[in-house]
């Protein structure tokens, strides 16, 4: 990684959600309308669905099966690269009213948290049960609540409760280790990397020790009072022109 953040483009577009795959598309998410862009900020391809409520999150970690959660209906599309919708679940009529964060799965399944058993899932894109962990509320002294989950290639499965840390879980589920990394809503991770946004910049850290690393903030993110958002290698900064997009 870089020791700044350099700006690659800017699209002039307000987004409520943006991140990237790791091909460097951009997936940005306005209104009711979710668009794609390439590395270079050029426009690639639009979904539109004004049906299902507000995205309430992307996930672009296979490019080819694009995950986007319409957390008002329960329900998740499936989208191809050309953001062609391919599929459709809805996790509450599949039985599991409660979920509130999921993610891809490595193998094409989906990362679930159920909170009525306080158990990370993983269930196929039809709904059914595949794996589980323990209940949670048998490890932690509080209600575990995540926010975030990411799948880390297969290898390991974090889960971010911002009260209480990172939950690491091996690829059966089962819980390994927490970080105590309190705080965060959103993260990313890829290689045991996990990528995250704070006041005083971006952070890398190895869950295993291994690095630590801190990359300050464009100088214009504190002039302009910007929101800012992290994927695996971009940072994203939403301005009144638009959404800047740095690498690092």
């Amino acid at each position: 990684a870089q020791d700044t953040c350099v700006l690659l483009f800017t699209i002039p577009q307000n987004a409520q959600f943006v991140t990237a795959d790791h091909l460097a598309n951009t997936y940005l998410v306005h209104g009711f309308e979710l668009e794609k862009y390439d590395s270079t900020g050029r426009f690639v391809a639009r979904y539109s669905n004004n049906r299902l409520g507000n995205t309430e999150f992307v996930d672009a970690s296979n490019p080819l099966k694009i995950m986007v959660w319409y957390a008002d209906y329960q329900t998740v599309v499936f989208l191809d690269r050309n953001l062609t919708e391919l599929g459709r679940l809805n996790v509450a009529q599949a039985g599991w009213p409660a979920v509130r964060s999921l993610a891809t799965a490595a193998d094409g399944n989906l990362w679930v948290y159920d909170e009525a058993s306080t158990q990370l899932l993983k269930i196929s894109t039809a709904g059914e049960k595949l794996l589980e962990s323990q209940p949670l509320n048998l490890e932690f002294s509080q209600r575990f609540s995540p926010t975030c989950i990411r799948d880390d290639g297969g290898q390991a499965v974090f889960i971010s409760d911002p009260v209480q840390g990172i939950a690491i879980f091996d690829p059966f589920a089962q819980l390994d280790k927490v970080l105590d990394i309190k705080g965060l809503r959103r993260f990313e991770v890829e290689n045991g990397l996990l990528v995250y946004l704070k006041n005083d910049g971006i952070h890398l850290e190895n869950r295993r020790g291994l690095l630590s690393k801190k990359i300050p903030l464009p100088t214009i993110a504190a002039l302009e009072n910007a929101v800012l958002g992290v994927s695996k290698k971009q940072l994203y900064l939403q301005t009144l022109a638009g959404v800047a997009v740095y690498g690092f």
